[in-house]
C-alpha cells in the first residue's frame, strides 16, 4: 500500500515525460474515471492525447497472474464511457523479473494489453524532464539505481521549497524499497554530501526501513547474514553521525547479535554522542557513561 499510494501520487502530478514515452505523444488531459460496482473500480490513470485517443495505465509492483483479466474488466466501461477503443498499458515497477504477458486467448475471446517494465526506459530521459515526478521515477528506470543518477535526483530535490523537499525526499525513500536494498543506503550517503535540510536520521520512512531491515542486503531470517548486514549498516550510520569509529566500537558491532543491533539502532536517532548508542566495555564489563 505504501508503494501503491506513492506511485499514484506521482502519476497524478503527473510524470509528463514518462507518459509521453509510454504513449508516443504527450498527454493533454487527465480524465477522472470511477466505476461503481459490487467492488469499486478506479483505474490508476486515464488520460487523453492530442489526437483524441484515450490511454489507460495501471501500475504494478508484483507479478499478478490475474492482471490480464483485471485489465479486461476496465476495457468495456472505458470504451463505453469515451466511445473509443482505449489503449491500455500495465507498467511494471517491481524488482523481480517481469512475467506478466497481458494476453487472453480463448476460443471465443481474444484480448491483449501492453505490459512494460519501467526498466525498458533509460533514467536519463526522465532526469531531463521539468516534472519532479519524472525525476523521482527515474530511480526505477534503467540505470536509475546508479550513484550518479541518485545524485542528480537529489540535486533536483535540493532546489525545491522546504515543504516540497521533505515530501519528495520521503517519496524517493519509499520508491527505493522497490529496488535492491543498497539503493536506500546510497540515497542516505549522497544526501549527507548535499545541502539538503532533511535529516534522514529523523525521517520516519528511513527509520522504518532501518528497523524493518529493508535496507539490508539479505533476507530477514538468515540470522548470520542479517547480523552482518545490520552491523555494517549501523557502522555506516554511526560514522556519518560521529566520524570514524574507534576500535572498541568496531569490536562491539562485530560481536553484537541482531537484538542488540536493533536496540542500538533505535538509540541512534536521538543520540548526541557515540556512547549514547554503543555501551563501551572494559574488561568484559559495560562501562557506565554520564
Amino acid at each position: 500500500m505504501r508503494y501503491d499510494t506513492t506511485l499514484k501520487e506521482l502519476f497524478q502530478t503527473p510524470p509528463l515525460r514518462l507518459l509521453a514515452l509510454l504513449a508516443g505523444a504527450p498527454a493533454v488531459e487527465l480524465l477522472t474515471v470511477e466505476y461503481p460496482a459490487v467492488k469499486m473500480r478506479r483505474p490508476d490513470l486515464v488520460y487523453r492525447l492530442a489526437d483524441g485517443s484515450v490511454h489507460h495505465l495501471e501500475l504494478q509492483g508484483t507479478n499478478d497472474a490475474e492482471m490480464d483479466w483485471r485489465m479486461l474488466e476496465y476495457y468495456t466501461p472505458l470504451a463505453r464511457q469515451f466511445h473509443c477503443e482505449p489503449v491500455q498499458y500495465v507498467l511494471y515497477v517491481g524488482n523481480a523479473p517481469l512475467k506478466m504477458k497481458g494476453v487472453i486467448q480463448h476460443a471465443r475471446l481474444s484480448y491483449s494489453c501492453r505490459v512494460l517494465d519501467i526498466r525498458e526506459f533509460d533514467a536519463a530521459a526522465l532526469l531531463e524532464s521539468a516534472a519532479v515526478a519524472d525525476n523521482l521515477l527515474a530511480l526505477l528506470c534503467h540505470n536509475g539505481a546508479r550513484r550518479s543518477t541518485i545524485r542528480r535526483i537529489l540535486q533536483r530535490i535540493a532546489r525545491l521549497p522546504e515543504k516540497q523537499r521533505l515530501d519528495r525526499m520521503q517519496q524517493l525513500l519509499i520508491l527505493s524499497g522497490l529496488r535492491e536494498k543498497q539503493v536506500a543506503v546510497t540515497i542516505h550517503e549522497e544526501a549527507e554530501k548535499m545541502p539538503i535540510t532533511v535529516n534522514l536520521m529523523e525521517n520516519a520512512v528511513f527509520r522504518e526501513f532501518f528497523l524493518r531491515g529493508e535496507m539490508l542486503g539479505v533476507e530477514k531470517g538468515e540470522r548470520r547474514g542479517e547480523q552482518l548486514g545490520r552491523a555494517q549498516l549501523l557502522q555506516h550510520m554511526l560514522e556519518q553521525r560521529f566520524g570514524k569509529l574507534p576500535k572498541w566500537a568496531l569490536t562491539q558491532l562485530a560481536a553484537a547479535d541482531v537484538t542488540s543491533l536493533e536496540a542500538w539502532g533505535l538509540k541512534l536517532f536521538d543520540a548526541k554522542r557515540l556512547t549514547d548508542v554503543l555501551p563501551r566495555q572494559t574488561n568484559g564489563r559495560q562501562r557506565k557513561t554520564n
